[in-house]
């Protein structure tokens, strides 16, 4: 049987489109429909129903399709197994996650993790909140919610929070809030890394008090990144992770509103697709990942 062919086969029967699979796999439609064919005839089946531009999978595809899945997965588990008996733990690991996310991992995370196994190639593939559930380019993804998706692993690493940020320059100039809802009074910048209108923060304190605050502004953004930036030229109140903005209120170039007792408590998730067999490189990637979350601190200990 061409292994080749049954890659091939397993990516066809995800995209359900033929000039899609052939793009992806780098290689000409036709030669794509010549390994199916060559596959269905090895198999003395037919794989696929083909109707002009629409395929599916017929029955016995389905059923070939689970099997190689299995198939696939248990070659691909004894090829790393060989990698690590001869150069230790090594492949690539394609990873999808926001920007700011990618860039705080390259500058805090990556150069010590990369010391400890430089065989492991890390490639980041940044993507926006409303791409952050398509596994297509990546093997595993770091994203600030649960994927409700029974073929995915949903792994909890961390809590982390935001809080009201903004520049000295902007609260010289339109004061101050002193208490939560006066957050309804000043320009807000919304929409901070969700997909849809953001009308409302939801907030909560140390006492486990919450309050939903109505708010707008001038300035919207689904960029964390340029969410601090606008903070930083003075355009309005931001809720930023606390995390990515540490630097700045060291500097003094943010102020933390509220003394930071009130927030929104976010959970942060490492996902990744089911398999008979996770590959050591994703094992070791997670678990140093979840040590060092809880050493930088990205609970609500942060904000003592």
């Amino acid at each position: 049987m061409d292994i080749e062919a049954v890659k091939m086969f397993a990516l066809l029967a995800k995209k359900l489109n033929y000039t899609e699979t052939a793009k992806a796999l780098d290689v000409s439609q036709p030669t794509l429909s010549r390994k199916i064919k060559a596959l269905e005839q090895d198999l003395n089946v037919t794989l696929v129903h083909r109707r002009g531009n629409n395929i599916s999978l017929t029955p016995q595809g389905e059923a070939f399709l689970e099997s190689a899945t299995k198939i696939l997965d248990l070659i691909d588990h004894t090829v790393e197994q060989l990698h690590v008996e001869r150069k230790g733990i090594s492949g690539q690991l394609r990873i999808g996650c926001l920007h700011p996310m990618a860039r705080f991992l390259t500058k805090f995370f990556l150069p010590s993790f990369h010391e400890k196994h430089p065989n492991i190639h890390i490639h980041f593939h940044t993507l926006t909140p409303c791409t952050l559930t398509l596994f297509e380019d990546v093997d595993l993804m770091i994203a600030p919610f649960w994927l409700s998706d029974e073929s995915v692993v949903c792994r909890k690493v961390s809590t982390f929070v935001r809080c009201c940020y903004a520049s000295p320059a902007y609260l010289k100039k339109q004061g101050v809030p002193q208490f939560v809802h006066d957050l309804e009074l000043h320009q807000c910048i919304t929409q901070t890394n969700t997909p849809n209108v953001e009308r409302y923060w939801n907030l909560q304190n140390r006492d486990g008090n919450k309050r939903q605050v109505e708010v707008s502004g001038d300035m919207t953004t689904n960029s964390i990144d340029i969410a601090i930036n606008l903070a930083l030229g003075g355009f309005g109140i931001g809720l930023i992770p606390a995390n990515q903005v540490r630097e700045y209120v060291e500097s003094g170039e943010l102020v933390r509103l509220f003394d930071g007792n009130w927030f929104e408590q976010g959970e942060l998730f490492i996902l990744y697709k089911q398999s008979l067999h996770t590959p050591k490189r994703y094992k070791v990637f997670i678990e140093e990942f979840e040590a060092f979350h809880y050493q930088w601190g990205s609970g609500l200990h942060n904000l003592e």
